[in-house]
């Protein structure tokens, strides 16, 4: 199937904005002064030791991670990828709007999909769902193909996505749920899924991710444990206030509009023929899935991403229709709007606080003062360990902490490991002078389990007008291991 000159011309168009838009990312990430969030610190410390797995999520982040730091270990490094593989992801959703609908849908989708608020937030971080979404655009638009063209060259690039992005986060299972409920209703679907080509793209995937299955039976399966840990339906709370939070943040990260016109297009599917009914069948089931996760326990925003893959071209072709394509571009205006303001926020915090919105920056910074004032106190007394319970602190003293005289170890909660830093380098009952990082509500736990200790330092860190991060320094003296009942909650 060749390409028209039309559609040529819009994706030569859509590639001019999309880089346009990823330069400015990047210069961003170059220059502000916001620093790592927790979990990017903790894949930046993954990546210092590539595996097959790691304690609560598959090993392509660490991978990605360990690729991009072969430039530098900053922090524009560490995050390098997001912006670059959310360039790659825009394309093709132009072509997943060329094939379900037409090459002006997907020229507009790929345009949608760059600018929306939630793409916009993860362009300045590095986190598990960049490559997901990569992942599951490339799947979808090769199914897209093989559901309608013969051979095997499609097949194999759909198992080739499903696989790697499995390896990126195990939510890549919800693209086969997307498959089966298609292959229901769609004639189309159901030949390619009861065929050899749709098995030999379940097997290729499920034989990709077979080394981290393997790692994780190694390991006593950790990356399913902590799975079902975050579902946390041992301790259902069936919460409709949950629920509704849930979706009215993904208004927030899709964008009002654009939810609207997805909503449209549920409604009247028909008139997008078989391929819109298959973009439903790929976006509908993950996001009940997870709204009635919010309903059960919790749900947090980002889990339902995948979803908006499918999504975007659905709600696209809606809002093409609606007014004169009108509320598409007032969609696009609040989407680019929102963009800069956080462009804006991540060059200056401190303008961002002052706009009543720096809440949201918080856990990005005071990690280096905190690192610096670890490492003057390390270098005033023999230690022989630096310790920390939370997981949150313990990463970013790894990045932030440096350089240190003393190795890092994670305070033992006596329990099952809670995360890779218990898991992996736990501190060991013995240890006679050991630096302890708390912050102040679990302090007692953690004193309770040395012989004695003197407070060292108390700190305070400010995070804007309104928050700051107090954390106590204590040098605690002989290690007997963790107390019979420990009372802190696993961040």
């Amino acid at each position: 199937m060749r390409p028209s000159n039309d559609q040529r011309s819009f994706l030569r168009l859509a590639l001019s904005i999309v880089g346009a838009i990823t330069l400015a990312r990047l210069c961003i990430l170059f220059i502000t002064p916001l620093q790592l969030y927790p979990d990017e610190a903790q894949y930046w410390w993954w990546a210092q030791s590539p595996d097959w797995g790691y304690f609560s999520k598959p090993p392509l982040i660490a991978w990605i991670v360990w690729t991009t730091t072969r430039l530098s270990d900053a922090e524009w490094a560490i995050r390098l990828a997001s912006p670059l593989l959310h360039a790659a992801t825009a394309p093709a959703l132009f072509g997943i709007g060329r094939l379900a609908y037409d090459a002006r849908v997907g020229f507009w989708s790929a345009l949608a999909y760059i600018t929306l608020p939630g793409i916009s937030y993860s362009s300045g971080l590095i986190s598990t769902d960049v490559p997901l979404l990569l992942c599951w655009a490339v799947a979808l638009y090769a199914f897209l193909r093989a559901r309608t063209e013969n051979g095997w060259q499609w097949p194999i690039i759909c198992g080739l996505g499903l696989g790697i992005g499995l390896l990126a986060k195990y939510a890549m299972l919800y693209f086969l749920l997307g498959g089966a409920i298609a292959a229901l209703f769609d004639p189309a679907t159901r030949r390619l899924a009861l065929s050899f080509r749709g098995l030999a793209i379940v097997a290729l995937g499920l034989l990709i991710v077979l080394p981290n299955l393997i790692w994780n039976a190694q390991h006593g399966f950790p990356t399913l444990k902590h799975t079902e840990a975050n579902a946390d339906w041992n301790h259902a709370r069936y919460s409709l206030g949950h629920a509704a939070a849930f979706g009215l943040g993904q208004f927030g990260v899709f964008g009002p509009l654009m939810m609207a016109g997805w909503i449209g297009g549920l409604l009247g599917w028909r008139r997008g023929g078989d391929a819109g009914l298959v973009l439903a069948a790929f976006s509908v089931p993950l996001l009940i899935l997870i709204v009635f996760q919010s309903f059960i326990s919790e749900a947090n925003a980002n889990w339902a991403a995948a979803a908006y893959v499918a999504a975007v071209p659905l709600a696209v072709a809606t809002l093409l229709r609606w007014w004169n394509a009108r509320l598409l571009w007032i969609s696009l205006g609040l989407g680019s709007a929102a963009m800069l303001a956080l462009w804006t926020a991540q060059v200056s915090p401190a303008l961002a606080d002052r706009a009543g919105f720096g809440n949201a920056l918080k856990r990005q910074q005071g990690w280096r003062e905190l690192g610096a004032a670890v490492v003057n106190e390390a270098g005033r007394v023999s230690y022989d360990a630096i310790s920390a319970a939370n997981r949150s602190v313990l990463a970013e003293l790894l990045y932030y902490a440096q350089p240190r005289a003393a190795p890092i170890r994670a305070w033992d909660r006596g329990s099952a490991p809670n995360d890779h830093f218990q898991m992996t380098m736990p501190l060991r009952a013995g240890a006679r002078n050991v630096l302890l990082v708390a912050q102040p509500d679990e302090s007692s736990a953690m004193l309770a389990s040395f012989d004695s200790a003197q407070l060292m330092r108390r700190l305070t860190i400010p995070l804007g007008r309104h928050h700051s991060r107090v954390l106590v320094l204590y040098n605690a003296h002989f290690y007997r291991g963790p107390p019979p009942t420990i009372s802190i909650a696993p961040d």
